[in-house]
């Protein structure tokens, strides 16, 4: 499978996640329902066992009783972890529920506390042990209904009376109780939930502040470089090779002058000066290509790769295709240049490329660039994902593309050659 490198200066801050775990926020609604349960499971134990049958059996006492103590303590067990009470708390509201149900039926409001049970179970400790709840309370629902059907349970039917104003009463306060619960662990949830997206919010606002000032600084680096790529151009072409070349006039001179046969060691001197003079031409023109300056990009690359063609051997095309008579502000045009001169580099020197080629397509609010080879190609999700002190050239067009808001796609796979390929905004 091919492998693809993309990396866009307008939209890397979006791809930052919050970066708040969500373990601290977790435990604290944990503790927040731990506290709410500890109110509400005594009442409802108290309302279980005083507002209702006159009479209850010592099963159901006990039952009640065990929940409305073990519920409270739980707050304070502060050497167990909060996630393990609450798992115990959820389970035990749970498990008195059911077995209440058993006894007393749906209309006793137990369902509710069930529902409810389940809902924390979702909220709080996550999704799987929720839906194993919710699985388990159905199936008791449907086996308490057989067994009750059939005669093997006997429910109260003082429990069940609609015409008791107690277990209306009953069902009213339970009720209540019950959503008082549910509703303050569903608003610690929320609060969290809120108060870490504003804080991912900040993060990511400060994250945006210091990628902007880190684009510039980058964009201020560039020029510099840039700048003194020039300079050290101008005097290579201008003042070296100006010397070395009236160095060789002065020695052809100096023959002629004295009126005697040149040495066996003038020939070559003055071969060494012709190979210093065309190495300070070749070194001047990768510095700064002068056309890049005087006629723009096209013709500057267009020279750039006749230049390698000939010292490689390797075909190099290129396809220009300008629908725009205007320059590219000069800051694309040299980024585009170093892609080329990086892409060309790497082609010949690392990949053994027998064929390039190179695409430059403008438009009046983009200008596209790709440079495609047939060389053997490599990972570059490995590279991506290891240190890139042995990359620094992609690392260097990456970032070039990224300072001025462009889209950077490098794409490759061993023995299948690569493709780089960039799209910048053209300001107007």
């Amino acid at each position: 499978m091919t492998a693809e490198l993309v990396t866009s200066g307008a939209h890397d801050a979006s791809v930052i996640a919050a970066t708040v775990a969500p373990e601290p926020w977790r435990e604290s609604v944990l503790d927040g329902m731990l506290s709410v349960v500890a109110v509400v499971a005594p009442l409802l134990a108290v309302l279980g066992i005083f507002v209702g049958a006159t009479h209850r059996d010592p099963q159901d006492l006990v039952a009640m009783i065990t929940a409305g103590l073990l519920l409270p303590m739980l707050r304070f067990a502060s050497g167990i972890s909060v996630r393990r009470r609450a798992l115990v708390a959820i389970l035990t509201l749970f498990a008195t529920g059911i077995f209440l149900l058993a006894r007393a039926g749906f209309a006793a409001g137990l369902s509710v506390v069930i529902v409810t049970t389940c809902i924390l179970g979702v909220v709080t400790l996550g999704r799987g042990l929720g839906l194993a709840m919710i699985a388990f309370s159905a199936a008791a629902h449907v086996v308490i209904g057989l067994l009750v059907s059939h005669g093997v349970l006997h429910l109260a039917a003082r429990e069940v009376d609609p015409m008791l104003m107690r277990n209306w009463i009953r069902m009213a306060i339970s009720t209540s109780l019950l959503a008082v619960l549910l509703a303050n662990v569903i608003n610690y949830v929320i609060r969290h939930v809120e108060a870490n997206a504003l804080a991912a919010t900040r993060v990511l606002a400060e994250l945006q502040v210091a990628y902007e000032r880190l684009a510039k600084l980058h964009g201020r680096l560039e020029a510099a470089k840039e700048e003194e790529r020039r300079f050290l151009a101008h005097e290579l072409h201008d003042e070296l090779g100006q010397s070395l070349t009236a160095l060789k006039l002065r020695l052809q001179l100096g023959n002629q002058a004295l009126a005697v046969p040149p040495s066996e060691g003038t020939p070559q001197a003055l071969a060494l000066i012709d190979q210093l003079i065309a190495r300070v031409r070749r070194i001047s023109v990768d510095l700064r290509p002068p056309l890049l300056d005087e006629v723009g990009l096209g013709p500057a690359l267009r020279l750039y790769l006749e230049g390698q063609t000939a010292l490689s051997k390797v075909p190099i095309e290129l396809d220009v295709q300008d629908g725009v008579e205007a320059r590219l502000p000069a800051d694309l045009e040299i980024a585009c240049f170093r892609v080329v001169q990086e892409s060309i580099t790497n082609a010949l020197r690392h990949a053994g490329a027998a064929h390039i080629q190179v695409r430059l397509v403008r438009t009046a609010d983009r200008v596209s660039l790709a440079v495609h080879d047939d060389g053997r190609g490599f990972d570059p999700v490995a590279i991506s994902r290891t240190d890139l002190a042995g990359h620094l050239g992609i690392v260097g067009m990456r970032e070039r593309v990224r300072a001025r808001a462009g889209l950077f796609r490098l794409t490759s796979r061993p023995g299948a050659g690569t493709d780089v390929e960039i799209d910048l905004p053209v300001q107007p």
